[in-house]
C-alpha cells in the first residue's frame, strides 16, 4: 500500500476518492492479524457471516473485511447469537448489494455536482468527479466492482476515516441494533435517532478496533501507509517499542494547562499501562504538544493543532 496522507482522505476529488478506495479496499490482511480463530471463522463461512470474502485456501482481508470479523469476535464474546449476527451481516452487506447502494450512491453524487455546476461554476476537482463519474455510467461494466466493494458497513468505516468521527452499531437486548456515525465537529447536523440508548445496549465503536493497530507491532505496514500517525507520532510509537525512551511529556489538548510526564525504570521500560496510554492518545491526536527524551541523548518535540479524530 502507498503512504496516503490524511489530508487526502476525502471524497470531493478523485484523488481522494481513489486514495480512500485503497485504504478501504487493498488486501493486506491475513487471517490472523484479526485475531479470529480460523475454526471459528469457518464456523461463520458455513453460516453465511463472510460471503464478501474470496473463496481459496488464503484468506486475504481488506479493511473493511477486517473490521467487521472484528466486530462477529465482540459479538461472540459478549454471547451474541449466529442468528443476530446474521441479521446485522444481512442488514449491512446484502441489503446494500441487493439495494445497489453503489448504484444509488453515484447517482445521488452525480446530481449534486450536475446541479451545482448549472449555479456556478465548478472547481477542477468538482469538474474531475463529475468527468469520472460519467465515464462510469457510460461503461456500466465498471459499477459491478463498486456494487460488490459498497455496503452499509463500508460506508460507516469510510465515514469514521474521511470526517474523523465515531462510527459504529448499538445492539440492544431485543437483537435489534442501529448503525451511527456522529456529526463532525463544529457543523450543525445534529444525529438524528430513533431509539433511546438509556435502554441496555452493547456499544461497538469502530474506533476501538482502528486504534488497535497503533500498539500492535505487525500491522506497522498499514499503520505507517494508512496515515493514522504521522511521522512524528509513529517516532514516539518506535522508540517505546525499541525500550529507548528516557521520559516523554505530554501536554493535553482537553486542558493546555495539564500537564503529564511519563519516566521509564533503570532498563529503559516504560509501565504497560502508561505504555499504552502514550499510545492510545497518539492515536486520539488528544493532545497539543509531546516531548519525547530518548536514552541515547536526542529530543523529539512536536505540536498538534487539528481536531482530534475520535
Amino acid at each position: 500500500m502507498e503512504k496516503i496522507k490524511p489530508k487526502e482522505l476525502h471524497l470531493d476529488s478523485v484523488k481522494g476518492a481513489t486514495a480512500m478506495g485503497k485504504l478501504l479496499h487493498e488486501k493486506i490482511f491475513l487471517l490472523k492479524h484479526t485475531g479470529v480463530d480460523s475454526k471459528i471463522f469457518q464456523v461463520w463461512k458455513s453460516k453465511g457471516l463472510v460471503d464478501f470474502i474470496e473463496r481459496g485456501k488464503w484468506v486475504r482481508l481488506n479493511l473493511v473485511e477486517y473490521l467487521w470479523l472484528r466486530v462477529l469476535e465482540t459479538m461472540r464474546k459478549f454471547g451474541c447469537s449466529v442468528k443476530l449476527m446474521k441479521a446485522l451481516y444481512d442488514d449491512l452487506f446484502t441489503k446494500a448489494f441487493e439495494e445497489d447502494l453503489a448504484a444509488k450512491n453515484l447517482k445521488s453524487r452525480y446530481d449534486y455536482y450536475n446541479n451545482l455546476s448549472k449555479v456556478r461554476s465548478l472547481t477542477k476537482d468538482e469538474s474531475e468527479l463529475l468527468e469520472a463519474m460519467q465515464y462510469v455510467y457510460d461503461y456500466p461494466q465498471l459499477g459491478i466492482q463498486f456494487r460488490y466493494e459498497t455496503s452499509y458497513f463500508s460506508e460507516l468505516v469510510q465515514g469514521c476515516l474521511s470526517y474523523l468521527v465515531e462510527a459504529g452499531l448499538y445492539i440492544f437486548e431485543d437483537e435489534t441494533f442501529i448503525k451511527f456515525i456522529l456529526p463532525p465537529d463544529g457543523t450543525r447536523e445534529e444525529q438524528i435517532t430513533d431509539f433511546s440508548i438509556s435502554k441496555p445496549h452493547l456499544y461497538i465503536p469502530l474506533s476501538n478496533y482502528i486504534l488497535e493497530f497503533i500498539a500492535d507491532e505487525e500491522k506497522d505496514n498499514f499503520l505507517t501507509s494508512s496515515g493514522l500517525l504521522n511521522d512524528d507520532e509513529y517516532r514516539v510509537i518506535k522508540e517505546i517499542r525499541n525500550e529507548n525512551v528516557k521520559s516523554i511529556k505530554i501536554t493535553f489538548k482537553e486542558n493546555e494547562r495539564k500537564i503529564e510526564k511519563i519516566e521509564c525504570d533503570q532498563k529503559g521500560l516504560i509501565k504497560g499501562d502508561d505504555a499504552k496510554k502514550v499510545m492510545h492518545l497518539l492515536g486520539l491526536k488528544n493532545y497539543s504538544g509531546i516531548e519525547l527524551n530518548t536514552r541515547d541523548g536526542k529530543t523529539l518535540s512536536f505540536t498538534y493543532t487539528e481536531k482530534k479524530i475520535f
